[in-house]
């Protein structure tokens, strides 16, 4: 395997690359987050600003038409996935069996192409982030439709003024549902490695009497990767530039306590990993990262627990550590990985 491949998942070719990814992901996520606080729903702008990232996080295809559908079927598994861990996911051992279940589901249909693997990983974190979460507000719901109505629209006008990106990944919906009912390039192991691994780690900070436990989870869920030890490199990547996120953004939460200020680094940090994953996933998942406490806080800003640091550190290493193990205990042998999709705007 190419050591530099994920660069190729993520590449932008030109400025003008640059400039359509920073207007896309800027105006997805901006618009419900900053909007919705300042109606004073600083928790439905976290659920509009989360979705709207991972559906333009989700652009993959060859065509528009082929984009918009795998964008709408993250959509639909972002909503899905948040309504089974907010609704199932509320006693300690329920929510370890949600993720476990959900975590299964992305682990097994890793390996079947691109855009499944990445419709079933962000159906698996939403379902982890709302079995700890825990939003009340009643507009949460309307925050998921106006995430995701942002991401379309913001990918409309980009498209209309940039155009389509070039991209030479086909999504065949048939032949990637195919795979991934069989399981295709990850396989059983992988899948439950990947299960098991989230599902400890949400269970080992809940019983360590950790805040927000389902941080650890989402580091698993993000970090943890199906190609094995060829993969290890990179996976050592994504933990140093998790945990160098957390110290960054920890860091600024010190200083930085105004909803709508919150709401605007929330979505810089958002539009700023699109393009740090086009240079390297260190970069990339540093600015991802920052974007969760920066969110997360918003409902919080005058109750920041006191060792903020300190928790979201251990939750973070704790992931990290599981993830890597989980990374060498799924290994499968590979000759050569599935393509991935070049740049997406």
């Amino acid at each position: 395997m190419s050591p530099s491949w994920y660069r190729d998942l993520y590449r932008i070719d030109s400025v003008q690359g640059v400039q359509a990814v920073v207007m896309r992901m800027g105006l997805a996520v901006g618009i419900p987050m900053v909007a919705c606080v300042l109606l004073g729903h600083p928790g439905a702008a976290v659920v509009g600003g989360a979705t709207a990232q991972f559906v333009t996080l989700s652009d993959i295809g060859q065509s528009a038409r082929t984009r918009m559908g795998t964008m709408f079927a993250a959509w639909v598994m972002i909503l899905a996935g948040g309504t089974l861990g907010h609704v199932l996911g509320d006693t300690p051992y329920s929510r370890e069996v949600v993720v476990l279940a959900c975590a299964l589901l992305a682990g097994w249909a890793s390996g079947s192409h691109p855009g499944i693997a990445a419709v079933t990983r962000f159906f698996a974190i939403a379902a982890a982030a709302a079995t700890g979460m825990r939003f009340t507000d009643p507009d949460v719901l309307a925050s998921v439709v106006a995430g995701g109505a942002t991401a379309f629209g913001a990918a409309f006008l980009v498209w209309k003024y940039f155009g389509l990106p070039p991209q030479e990944n086909v999504m065949d919906w048939r032949a990637g549902v195919r795979r991934a009912f069989q399981g295709a390039g990850a396989g059983m192991r992988f899948a439950w490695c990947y299960a098991a691994a989230a599902a400890v780690a949400l269970f080992a900070a809940s019983v360590l009497g950790v805040n927000d436990p389902y941080w650890a989870t989402l580091v698993v869920l993000m970090v943890m990767r199906p190609e094995g030890v060829v993969s290890l490199e990179l996976t050592i990547h994504y933990a140093l530039g998790t945990i160098a996120g957390v110290v960054a953004g920890a860091a600024i939460l010190g200083f930085v306590h105004e909803p709508v200020a919150l709401a605007v680094l929330a979505t810089l940090a958002a539009t700023f990993a699109r393009v740090g994953f086009s240079i390297n996933p260190c970069f990339g998942y540093m600015s991802f990262t920052m974007f969760l406490p920066f969110a997360m806080h918003l409902s919080a800003t005058s109750a920041i627990p006191p060792h903020l640091f300190e928790t979201r550190l251990y939750d973070v290493s704790v992931g990290c550590a599981l993830a890597l193990a989980g990374t060498l205990l799924g290994k499968y042998p590979r000759v050569a990985p599935a393509p991935g999709p070049p740049a997406t705007h």
